[in-house]
């Protein structure tokens, strides 16, 4: 078994200890695949079980560098973004990776009708 995590192991790998640090923005962008009123359910699902929910989350990155990015919420089960020195600021959920990139699409086209500019990063901060 070398090389293999069993499930033993993988639940004490993905085990959080800590509440998941997550910042949901107050202007949340959703994808065409996602409904806002089940926002609630899907805040829920996300911080207790992100194994099992199968949504991409649009977060602004911890670097300088980046404008946004996007992943899957399983991520969230690891133990690294319990930590409250890496919570993440969500500012869009949607349903798979091309949704996520039409949302991407829109939010810069709102930034651009906003701020005449492409900082995506600085027009969620700023809302």
């Amino acid at each position: 078994m070398c090389g293999v995590i069993t499930d033993l192991k993988v639940k004490e790998f993905f085990r959080v200890k800590k509440k998941r640090a997550l910042e949901f923005s107050p202007n949340l962008y959703f994808g065409e695949g996602m409904h806002p009123e089940d926002f609630e359910q899907i805040r829920e699902k996300i911080c207790k079980t992100p194994l099992l929910s199968n949504v991409m989350l649009l977060v602004l990155p911890e670097n300088d560098s980046d404008q946004i990015e996007f992943f899957s919420s399983k991520y969230l089960a690891q133990n690294y973004y319990a930590e409250k020195e890496h919570a993440l600021r969500i500012v869009g959920i949607a349903a798979d990776s091309a949704d996520a990139t039409s949302l991407i699409i829109k939010i810069t086209e709102d930034c651009l009708a906003v701020r005449k500019d492409c900082r995506l990063k600085e027009f969620l901060e700023w809302q």
